[in-house]
């Protein structure tokens, strides 16, 4: 059987009569049941018939290519699904962490409608989901050596303006 580059394992090839390659479909199309017998009673055939028909045109190297290619874009929907997923969860997040903030100038103005509680969790909740949506840790683990003494981290944490009367949340983008 010549081989036309252009032309897929799965597809009809040179050469091969429309007859063979329904049956061809057939025995492809059963997947992990594949069997020339199931080809033969489904077509009303001979299994001999089926198995000629499968050695001179390769049902067997076709069907390994066809597998592959099934495999290789499930694989690809796979990677396409979970992007979306992050990119959903991340909005969400996102549109968490604005109600949050919110909640928290809500909290600065009228306290008796929110709990601090329920704003805390809130944020803690989103800033999780958020976290691993973009590919991050869920958690910010310390790590110890046996009880030896770390090396000093300095961490700055700016003051911005904590010290006012009131805050605000004004730089926060409700």
């Amino acid at each position: 059987m010549a081989k036309n580059a252009d032309i897929k394992p799965w597809e009809r090839q040179d050469g091969e009569t429309p007859k063979q390659f329904e049956a061809f479909v057939v025995y492809r199309d059963l997947a992990e049941e594949r069997s020339l017998s199931k080809v033969a009673k489904e077509l009303g055939k001979s299994t001999q018939l089926m198995s000629r028909w499968s050695a001179s045109n390769n049902w067997v190297e076709r069907c390994a290519e066809w597998d592959r290619e099934q495999d290789r874009i499930a694989r690809q929907q796979q990677v396409k699904d979970i992007k979306k997923m992050r990119k959903r969860h991340a909005d969400v997040a996102s549109s968490m962490i604005v109600a949050a903030a919110k909640g928290l100038k809500n909290i600065m103005e009228h306290p008796e409608e929110m709990k601090p509680n329920d704003v805390a969790r809130l944020v803690e909740v989103a800033s999780k989901l958020e976290r691993l949506s973009r590919g991050d840790t869920s958690e910010v683990v310390e790590q110890r050596d046996g009880g030896e003494a770390m090396n000093a981290v300095q961490i700055y944490i700016p003051d911005n303006n904590r010290g006012r009367d009131k805050d605000t949340f004004d730089d926060l983008e409700v």
